[in-house]
Parts: C-alpha cells; sequence; structure tokens
C-alpha cells in the first residue's frame, strides 16, 4: 500500500504557518531502483542455502529415526550374556560323564566357573567340603534359637579333686557376711582361700585325665547333628530276645 500525504493549498491564508510542520511528518519518497550489487547477491544465496536445510532437517530425522529403530531391532535380537552363559554351561549328564567320579557332583556344580577342576578338587584325598549351609537362605544355627543350652559340666578327673565342694563352702560363707565386710574383702581381698593338695591337681591332670570326646578330619558339624542317632555306640545283640519274642507273637496272630 503506498500513503499519499495531502498538501495545503498555496491560497490558504496558514499555509505559510503550517508549510514547515508538515513537511516534517511527511514520508520519505523511495529511492530509484538501483541494480543488486556482488556482495547482496552473495547475501541472497546464503540465506537461500540456509532455508534449503532447514527444510532438510525432518527428513534427516526422520532417517535417524529409522535407524534408531533398526538399532533396537538389533539389540532385541542380541542375546544377554547370562542367557549365553546359560546356554554354554554343561548339563550335570554331561559333567558326570566327563568326571572320573560322577557320585560327587551335584546340581550347583555346574555353575562354576571351571566345573571339572571343581570336581578334580573334590576327588583328591583328603579334601573338605564346604559347608552345607552356604547355600540355604536362613541363618546359619537359626533353628536352635529356642533351645536352652544346658550348663557347663565339668569333666569327671577335675571333679574327683573335690573343688565343687570346696567353691560351695567358700559361696555359703561369703553368702553370710555382712555388706561391710564384703566391700572389705573386696578392697583387700584374701588369698589361699581354696588350697588345692598339689598331689591331687597332678594326678588329676596327668593320671585321671580322658580325652574329650572329637570329630574326624573333615567330619564337619551341621544343625541337628547332635540329635542323630550313633551307630557306632550300638550294638548287635542286646535286643535279641526281644525281638524275637515279637516275631514269635506276630506268628502266632
Amino acid at each position: 500500500i503506498d500513503w499519499k500525504t495531502e498538501g495545503l493549498e498555496r491560497s490558504n491564508p496558514t499555509y505559510y504557518i503550517f508549510n514547515k510542520i508538515f513537511e516534517k511528518f511527511k514520508l520519505p519518497e523511495p529511492a530509484p531502483e538501483t541494480l543488486p550489487s556482488v556482495e547482496a547477491l552473495q547475501l541472497k544465496e546464503k540465506e537461500k542455502t540456509k532455508e534449503e536445510k532447514k527444510e532438510e532437517v525432518p527428513k534427516d530425522t526422520a532417517v535417524e529415526d529409522d535407524d534408531d529403530d533398526d538399532m533396537e531391532k538389533d539389540d532385541s535380537n542380541k542375546i544377554s550374556r547370562k542367557k549365553l552363559r546359560k546356554m554354554n554351561r554343561l548339563t550335570v549328564a554331561e559333567l558326570k560323564q566327563l568326571v572320573a567320579r560322577p557320585e560327587l557332583v551335584e546340581m550347583h556344580d555346574v555353575t562354576a566357573r571351571d566345573p571339572r577342576l571343581l570336581l578334580n578338587l573334590k576327588a583328591t584325598r583328603n579334601t573338605v567340603q564346604v559347608p552345607r549351609h552356604w547355600c540355604f537362605k536362613r541363618k546359619y544355627l537359626q533353628g536352635k534359637r529356642g533351645i536352652e543350652k544346658p550348663p557347663f559340666d565339668l569333666p569327671e578327673f577335675i571333679k574327683k579333686t573335690g573343688i565343687m565342694e570346696m567353691r560351695e563352702t567358700v559361696q555359703n560363707q561369703e553368702g553370710q557376711k555382712t555388706l561391710k565386710a564384703q566391700m572389705r574383702e573386696r578392697v583387700r581381698p584374701k588369698l589361699g582361700k581354696m588350697d588345692i593338695d598339689y598331689q591331687k591337681l597332678h594326678d588329676a591332670f596327668f593320671r585321671w585325665q580322658t580325652k574329650p570326646k572329637t570329630t574326624i578330619h573333615g567330619d564337619l558339624y551341621y544343625e541337628g547333628k547332635e540329635f542323630e542317632t550313633k551307630l557306632r555306640e550300638k550294638k548287635t545283640g542286646k535286643n535279641q530276645r526281644r525281638t524275637e519274642n515279637c516275631a514269635r507273637n506276630a506268628h502266632q496272630y
């Protein structure tokens, strides 16, 4: 739209008064068209190239999206390390065929890094196995929580010295004392209350001492082992008459 300013007629008496003011508010006339310079042409070309690049950007993004989809498909087709390990893992039957002593193979031996080496170590002489509770989910000795422990019992060869009777007499004497005397003994304790004959002590530890029961090499403790029946202590022939009577009565009926 071209705007044109209306001019005042010179015959108007106020022309000369407002002429200067109207000239200040006049719109500038457009300059005559000139030929474009080389720099202007270069700028126009740069602007065109920029616009073309902007138009091409969404196409590239679409291509990138397609590439990402292809990559995701490739990742989905790939197998994870965990699955690869399971695929390359030996079965229990295969491992038993490869080992010299198949009776030692357990179900969790297959998951070892080198199962053959593990079975070789198990088969060697005087090897102690890992305790069974390593693979249990509950804590070790959790089932013995409610069971009360029996008090410690002195062995027989120490009881023969008579130290238990001497301790009882000393404890009875201390119980009869007043609080003041007990506090005095704490500050200044008296020594030599329980004098045992050294010959008795010598005989107890060097003549009458018995060895405690110990387990064999490799015989590990497990929960509930003390409640099991020990077959070594049982001897044949003790209940022979009773069993014979039961058998006779069974045949009669």
